[in-house]
């Protein structure tokens, strides 16, 4: 057997970590050569050269299976394609075999609604290849010498002027910023560049059934917004406000409010503009993933998901009832919203230059968001799901878990191991925690069943989401933990950012963007404690340079009025602001 594999596998069944990262520079002398173009959906051509050794023995054969399938597994969550053809040198019969396996193992000719596993990422590839006249995904293998790829034009960088434009539009507008989040939706209405509304709307859509529960709290969210910026400064009017603004009222009494805003002070004026971040895979203003954890019980009970998805994608149009007859709906994805947002408050900082190169950013929250802002300023459309991408080839034993039990790597919504969903993530935190205070912290760990955090039930150990929703406050504890200085709480961090870490190997090798360095937004950011304690994992790995999408990143109007703001903070409702900035930039 091959001493890195062996290597690899004894790490592996000893729940240890084993990065695909440092597999493939492992391989990268490898005897097999393949060579892997991805025709994209908007035209052009991407390649890559993956190296594997032409493995013998059963369990090293497996492993050399799992790095490959994982390495295209990767590739096509993060650009989708209409066809990858693998080219294999003529004498290679073992890639021969193993590119021959690919249309079982992908799924290619099984219904969406069947596939699992690998399979799962090209429900969204398909989608979006409909969405644009494309063909559905195939690959292609040959042992012809591919031709050489045409030079990339060079793009002009115009990211400064883009990101200012939008805020110049936003001063005479009157815009909703919505960002949509596993736990909540946040809405920030801004008119005349001011915060003149604030909500935050506490849901858990995991758990719907109907994809009409998904959207409609997101209607009634732009409704809300839209009264409560039209009222009056007045008592009558600030208790109104309050009612529809405050967090925990009913949808019920939110749109009793609306209603009555209607009668007393007559039809609330259109919005200029809604801009909604979205967790999920956004293309020209449509929804078209469909398979993440948000939608997760939709997908289950729905007869027909496929008719439901289509639903989702009209939620452009359902918003635009509530935007004047020019007025701009614009969607985007969590993770682009997230780097969209900091190019513009960058774009108006001494520092603008830096953005030259683009802006490349992550959330961390219910899972990992990722968002690519190029050179020119625009939001590249490919998919870029890299929650769903696979860093980690080890951990074998917390593999036998179920996938919602808090010590497992398995995936969600794909049953896969080693996705980031499970490493930067609240999940990730959860289960780093139990293995870390179980470690080094027992008594810590005995506190988190003792305060209901977690709950032992059927063998698996769960975060507790009945009477009340613990995920949220799980979390929150965890981090005043490490703020606090608890060792063992710490080093739950510091391994998030070796995840990080890893994860910036990976999307240097697939994606090579020019920026460097990494924004991160959400939760994991409130604490600087926390934020520090993830650059000090990443750093020990490799030199990826992380900025905290927090107060410090504020320099618009509207986000230095959010910075000061002595309830809402940049950290929380900071893309909510980027959303807006995002609909200005299109009116």
């Amino acid at each position: 057997m091959n001493a890195r594999v062996q290597e690899f596998l004894e790490k592996a069944a000893r729940g240890e970590n084993v990065y695909i990262s440092d597999v493939r520079r492992a391989f990268s002398e490898a005897e097999c050569r393949i060579i892997c173009d991805l025709t994209l959906v908007i035209g052009g051509c991407k390649r890559w050269e993956i190296r594997i050794p032409a493995a013998v023995e059963a369990q090293e054969a497996k492993f050399v299976r799992e790095y490959f399938y994982a390495t295209l597994y990767n590739i096509l969550s993060t650009f989708g394609g209409v066809q990858m053809t693998l080219s294999i040198q003529p004498e290679d019969d073992f890639s021969k075999t193993l590119c021959e396996t690919l249309d079982d193992v992908f799924q290619v000719h099984i219904p969406k609604s069947k596939r699992r596993g690998y399979g799962k990422c090209l429900n969204v590839t398909d989608r979006i290849n409909a969405a644009q006249g494309k063909p559905v995904f195939s690959f292609a293998i040959t042992k012809q010498v591919l031709p050489a790829l045409p030079a990339e034009v060079q793009q002009h960088s115009n990211a400064v002027s883009t990101c200012r434009v939008a805020v110049e539009k936003a001063r005479n507008a009157s815009i909703c910023g919505i960002d949509i989040g596993g736990t909540d939706i946040k809405v920030v209405g801004i008119s005349g560049s001011k915060i003149v509304a604030v909500k935050e709307y506490d849901w858990f859509p995991a758990e719907m059934t109907r994809m009409e529960q998904l959207i409609e709290p997101i209607l009634l969210m732009a409704r809300v917004m839209r009264a409560a910026m039209s009222l009056p400064d007045t008592p009558k009017a600030a208790a109104l406000k309050e009612q529809m603004l405050k967090k925990g009222v009913s949808d019920e009494a939110m749109q009793s409010a609306v209603d009555t805003c209607r009668t007393v002070y007559g039809e609330a004026p259109l919005l200029d503009g809604i801009g909604v971040c979205f967790p999920d895979v956004v293309i020209d203003d449509k929804i078209v993933g469909g398979e993440t954890y948000k939608t997760r019980g939709i997908r289950n009970a729905s007869a027909d998901y496929e008719k439901a998805v289509l639903l989702l994608t009209s939620l452009k149009s359902m918003l635009l009832a509530q935007c004047k007859s020019h007025g701009r709906v614009h969607l985007s994805n969590d993770g682009s919203l997230a780097a969209y947002t900091a190019a513009v408050e960058i774009a108006h900082s001494g520092e603008a230059d830096s953005i030259a190169s683009g802006v490349f950013a992550h959330t961390l929250g219910t899972e990992l968001g990722t968002g690519w802002i190029d050179e020119t300023g625009e939001i590249p459309p490919i998919p870029l799901e890299v929650y769903n991408c696979i860093i980690d080839l080890g951990n074998h034993p917390a593999r036998a878990y179920h996938e919602l039990d808090v010590r497992s790597v398995n995936n969600f919504n794909t049953g896969l191991s080693g996705t980031l969903q499970k490493y930067c993530s609240q999940s990730g935190a959860y289960r780093l925690a139990l293995r870390i205070l179980g470690e080094q912290s027992p008594a810590q760990l005995a506190a988190l069943f003792d305060k209901g955090f977690l709950e032992r039930r059927d063998d698996g150990v769960f975060v507790r989401q009945t009477p009340s929703d613990m995920r949220k406050p799980l979390l929150e504890h965890l981090m005043r933990l490490a703020a606090d200085g608890d060792v063992a709480a710490e080093e739950i961090f510091r391994e998030i950012g070796e995840f990080l870490a890893v994860t910036f190997e990976e999307t240097e090798w697939m994606l090579a963007p020019r920026s460097r360095a990494r924004i991160l937004f959400g939760r994991f950011v409130k604490h600087k404690r926390c934020f520090d304690l993830m650059q000090q994992g990443a750093s020990a790995r490799n030199d990826v340079r992380f900025v905290a999408g927090d107060g410090t990143l504020a320099f618009t109007p509207v986000m230095l009025e959010l910075k000061n703001d002595p309830v809402h903070t940049v950290a929380q409702f900071g893309q909510a602001v980027g959303a807006a900035y995002f609909a200005a930039s299109q009116l």
